[in-house]
């Protein structure tokens, strides 16, 4: 399954299946799913449907578990057809002498031959023909049948009409090209899809599982949680875990998007799929296979591909009335001329037929798919999760992002700034404030409620106060019988004000602070990165409300956050951002974008990158509506043939897939 026409050959097919409930197409990945009732239909039969319109099916595997395709027949009569092809062509210029006319295969287009074609070289061009086109009848048949003419059935017809009129080179010319066609685009989306699942297939197969003084692989699916995994310099790493022995520098830029490797050691946690690159570590998994951060995104990876981007959508509604507009178009062009101003049958059928060659939108309907997916799972490997090509094109509208506190304008490591000591009528008084809790049985952790709402006095009141105002989080310090107020500071990022100063120049008009924090620290917080606006001690619906209020005033926005008060704004936003690894999981349910570590500069990454794959999508939109303009007006002109219009079609395809498969690699200047 390599374009949108078999799609809707294949869900008129089987929509007629009785049992079969609901279908789902992934042409970029060739996967169908069909959900039906066992009781009512079998896979089997199915699969026998699918037979009727001449495509084949099997279950499911990933791409690392499909034997390696075996060279059949179809290749066979590519070359028979090419043979034959190339035998005729001789044969007749050996006889006639025609060398342009006849390697051209131009005799209509210029008049005519003048002379009867010998009958080898008929014969040659017919075998050309029947082993060119032998592919193409099942799903032609079928697509008359349930009146969807698609590009098989449009091509016969061509090739049919050709022969018709004698041009029994263009006929077989035709019909060598579109098998070649059909095998270089499928090939194109074979790369494209192999190419994707290498950049996200990074997990290892095996695991070796440490038992006393022994080790065994195993599959990693049936490592337990619990297990013992040794890893050694340049495997990657299993499962996720933590370290119970060695040190070595891991790279997990695929997990976290982390630029440079990380020094690992004992105590330290570790993520499938990280490549361990200096020393032996042995690791105490955490996580059954299918349960760790790496298979958790893959999945989200996957559930992405059924969130269609709007571009995909239009090009998808545009291509069900662009046949069928082209079919009445070419039946114009060979019936109005001959009967309105008396021209020659011959020539207007002619012209008809190459309007119908390019009225298959294969071109077009691959065009954006091949984009999004490859955009998608670069920006994966970058350490940065987009739910969906809807959520991509968002991205690169963006003109205002919000963002949390902690963790984003912070180190999220709270640090002790401040240390007053207190005597002992302030510290039975601190001791007695509600709301305070016992935290490892080493001091007391006190909600940062105001002063006066705690009933303080004296001594005990000046200190809290004197914390509050500089935005210091308070907690009560008890070592050996000494009681001390102590403020502790998140102290703000490095790379804060680089990332603002980064996004405005990307055009970001407006960058909010919105925390539920009390004005000071939000404000300690807020002016070395220079934002825009800072709204503090806010509840969760309170964000939301000034998220609804951004986007009336400016359009696009996003919101970054990594915590459960969080989520509303995040759901509110035009485009919700969860810091994957450090925030919760309702954070990274609600967000339409997860970055998997704590790094903010994937904020600017994620705008360029959401604006490079707008602008391949537009390319590929424009190579495949400009190719078929240039061909309809060199058609009404004249100056095309049969063939052309399928060397066209055949290399629109193919440039479209390559030009989105760009994105697999981002540019240099995106590497953060």
């Amino acid at each position: 399954m390599d374009c949108g026409e078999e799609v809707s050959l294949l869900r008129a097919r089987l929509s007629k299946v009785r049992g079969v409930r609901e279908l789902h197409f992934d042409a970029m990945q060739g996967r169908m799913e069909v959900e039906y009732a066992p009781e009512m239909v079998t896979p089997a039969e199915i699969e026998a449907a699918v037979e009727t319109v001449g495509m084949q099916c099997a279950p499911w595997a990933e791409p690392q578990e499909r034997k390696a395709p075996r060279r059949e027949w179809p290749d066979a009569r590519l070359w028979i057809s090419g043979a034959a092809l190339a035998a005729g062509m001789a044969y007749e210029i050996a006889v006639t002498g025609e060398v342009v006319e006849t390697l051209l295969a131009h005799g209509h287009t210029s008049g005519g031959h003048n002379h009867a074609l010998p009958a080898p070289a008929v014969a040659l061009f017919l075998v050309a023909i029947v082993a060119g086109a032998a592919g193409a009848w099942k799903k032609a048949w079928a697509s008359l049948r349930l009146l969807r003419p698609e590009m098989n059935l449009l091509v016969l017809l061509s090739i049919a009409g050709a022969a018709s009129l004698g041009e029994w080179v263009e006929a077989a010319t035709l019909a060598f090209l579109f098998s070649l066609a059909g095998r270089l685009e499928s090939a194109s989306l074979r790369y494209a899809r192999d190419s994707v699942a290498k950049l996200l297939a990074v997990a290892p197969a095996e695991a070796a599982v440490v038992h006393g003084d022994h080790e065994h692989r195993v599959k990693v699916e049936a490592v337990a949680v619990g297990s013992l995994v040794r890893v050694r310099p340049g495997e990657r790493i299993p499962c996720d875990g933590d370290v119970t022995r060695g040190r070595s520098l891991v790279n997990q830029a695929f997990v976290t998007g982390e630029s440079v490797p990380v020094e690992k050691g004992e105590g330290d946690d570790v993520f499938a799929g990280s490549l361990n690159e200096s020393g032996t570590l042995e690791i105490r998994t955490t996580r059954a296979a299918r349960d760790t951060t790496l298979a958790r995104m893959l999945r989200m990876m996957e559930e992405s591909r059924h969130r269609k981007a709007p571009s995909e959508q239009m090009v998808e509604r545009f291509a069900r009335y662009y046949t069928p507009a082209v079919l009445a178009v070419a039946g114009a062009v060979a019936l109005l001329p001959p009967l309105l101003v008396g021209h020659s049958w011959q020539e207007w059928a002619y012209r008809a037929m190459m309007l119908l060659l390019i009225s298959c939108p294969c071109a077009l309907v691959i065009s954006t798919p091949v984009s999004v997916v490859a955009a998608l799972a670069s920006a994966a490997r970058e350490g940065v999760l987009i739910k969906g090509g809807a959520f991509l094109e968002e991205a690169a509208r963006l003109r205002v992002l919000a963002l949390d506190r902690q963790g984003l304008l912070t180190q999220g490591k709270p640090e002790v700034a401040r240390r007053i000591e207190l005597d002992e009528e302030p510290a039975r008084q601190l001791e007695a404030w509600e709301n305070w809790r016992i935290e490892q049985g080493e001091g007391y952790t006190l909600t940062p409620l105001r002063a006066v709402e705690g009933g303080l006095v004296g001594a005990a009141k000046d200190a809290v106060e004197a914390l509050e105002r500089e935005g210091y989080t308070i907690s009560i310090s008890d070592q050996d019988g000494r009681r001390a107020l102590v403020g502790l500071c998140d102290r703000p990022r490095h790379d804060a004000a680089g990332m603002v100063e980064e996004l405005r120049s990307l055009g970001i008009l407006h960058v909010a602070l919105l925390t539920s924090d009390p004005r000071p620290a939000a404000e300690q917080a807020a002016q070395p990165a220079g934002l825009d606006e800072v709204k503090s001690e806010l509840r969760p619906a309170e964000k939301a409300l000034r998220i609804t209020e951004l986007i009336r005033e400016h359009g696009s926005v996003a919101m970054a956050g990594d915590c459960s008060a969080d989520a509303q704004a995040l759901t509110a936003a035009s485009l919700g951002v969860s810091l994957g690894l450090a925030g919760s999981e309702m954070a990274r349910e609600s967000a339409d974008v997860v970055v998997m570590g704590n790094d903010i500069s994937k904020l600017p990454f994620l705008i360029r990158h959401a604006r490079r794959a707008r602008a391949v999508i537009g390319q590929n939109l424009a190579l495949a509506l400009g190719m078929k303009a240039l061909f309809l007006v060199c058609t009404v002109l004249g100056l095309a043939s049969l063939w052309m219009a399928v060397a066209a079609d055949m290399g629109a395809t193919v440039a479209v897939t390559l030009n989105g498969l760009r994105l697999l690699r981002p540019t240099k200047h995106q590497k953060n």
